[in-house]
């Protein structure tokens, strides 16, 4: 029971490190000999398929691996300059094995026989087939093909997944028994232009113009074959202009680029992009001015304290003025008042004394007249703005 057991666990890791080998440790799809996963090379060594290293952002035209960070510099080919994995493109030809094919034989998937939607394979009824040899005709599932196919002469045959075993020729859809041969090339036979002998001979494709099926046929994947030549250019031009957009996009925004220092050893750093330039020249010039009109508030503010204090010292000096004034007329107007209530010999007496308080009026009288002409009763300031 333990070799049994301890079998079962080598079976496993071998199992386990064939995975390893076969898939992607990114998306962990199968590798393929040709597509978006086939695998490429990093600078590290570690390997990845073309649709994940597509994926992986740029630094400053370089890559940086997800296992070990080490940065691998990409050509104007992009993802596509990186070398494949050669050995393991070898490794997967010699296997013929495909994602479907190696996750059955990975998990060890059976199925009975009883399901009439499966395939039995041909060495074991009770396996499904995955597997078509074009050189043996045989359906096989994956541990019977590698089983079956193990030596060095058979290991040569090659195995396609099932999906792509060749189809046989339909049989004509008026003459059952016989095999479509020929395709009518007369205008009005298009939307139907496949034909047997009898269709050919006495059918309603008699006296037709045709042509034999495999010829037609190739004749028209040439015809897709041109047009997809004239495509793939296009493609490429497309592609090139979203390439030029991209790094119009990236200059503009600005990111990360990869720089090495003196040990060379790269290091991802920030570059702005125009945006981030043009904001701060924006920023910088609305700073200067705003500073500019700090000095000029402070400036502003210094000049009407000036004016204030020298506005409020004269309308003091004046209300003091005044107030002198309206003393002394009081003063004045009390003795005149005082001295109507003397009797007339008192009254002759204080006569030369009224004339000078009337001369002192006069003064005052006047000095009023003056002072009225020069004062301000206005309580506004006078203040202009000027447009920078």
């Amino acid at each position: 029971m333990a070799s049994i057991s301890s079998r079962n666990t080598q079976e496993c890791s071998e199992k386990k490190s064939k995975s390893n080998v076969l898939e992607c440790r990114v998306c962990d799809d199968v590798f393929t000999l040709q597509g978006k996963k086939i695998p490429r090379l990093l600078h590290c060594g570690h390997t990845l398929c073309h649709e994940c290293l597509t994926r992986l952002p740029v630094y400053g035209g370089a890559l940086l691996c997800p296992f070990d960070r080490q940065a691998t510099q990409l050509t104007d080919s992009g993802v596509a300059g990186l070398k494949k994995n050669f050995a393991l493109i070898d490794l997967i030809e010699r296997l013929h094995i495909s994602k479907e094919q190696f996750n059955i034989l990975r998990d060890n998937i059976t199925t009975t026989a009883t399901d009439k939607t499966c395939i039995p394979c041909d060495e074991n009824e009770d396996h499904k087939a995955v597997l078509y040899c074009t050189v043996c005709s045989t359906n096989l599932c994956a541990p019977c093909a590698l089983n079956t196919h193990s030596t060095r002469t058979l290991a040569k045959h090659k195995r396609i997944p099932l999906s792509e075993k060749p189809r046989e020729r339909p049989a004509c859809n008026i003459h059952a028994p016989h095999l479509v041969e020929f395709s009518c090339i007369e205008p009005e036979c298009q939307s139907n232009p496949l034909m047997c002998s009898v269709c050919k001979d006495h059918g309603m494709h008699k006296s037709h113009m045709y042509s034999p099926l495999g010829q037609e046929a190739s004749q028209t994947r040439t015809t897709i074959s041109e047009t997809v030549s004239h495509i793939r250019p296009f493609i490429d031009e497309i592609s090139e202009l979203m390439q030029r957009l991209n790094t119009t996009i990236e200059e503009i925004e600005g990111g990360t680029r990869l720089v090495e220092d003196l040990d060379g050893i790269a290091e991802p750093r920030h570059f702005p992009g125009t945006a981030e330039i043009v904001r701060s020249r924006v920023r910088q010039h609305f700073q200067e001015l705003h500073e500019t009109l700090q000095r000029q508030e402070e400036v502003a503010k210094s000049v009407i304290d000036s004016h204030l204090r020298e506005r409020l010292y004269v309308l003091r000096h004046q209300q003091e003025a005044f107030a002198s004034m309206i003393s002394n007329v009081s003063v004045i107007c009390m003795q005149c008042d005082r001295v109507l209530q003397y009797d007339n010999a008192r009254v002759l007496l204080a006569k030369i004394e009224i004339n000078k308080l009337l001369e002192s009026l006069r003064v005052h009288q006047q000095q009023f007249n003056e002072l009225s002409q020069n004062i301000q009763l206005s309580a506004g300031i006078p203040i202009t703005f000027t447009k920078v």
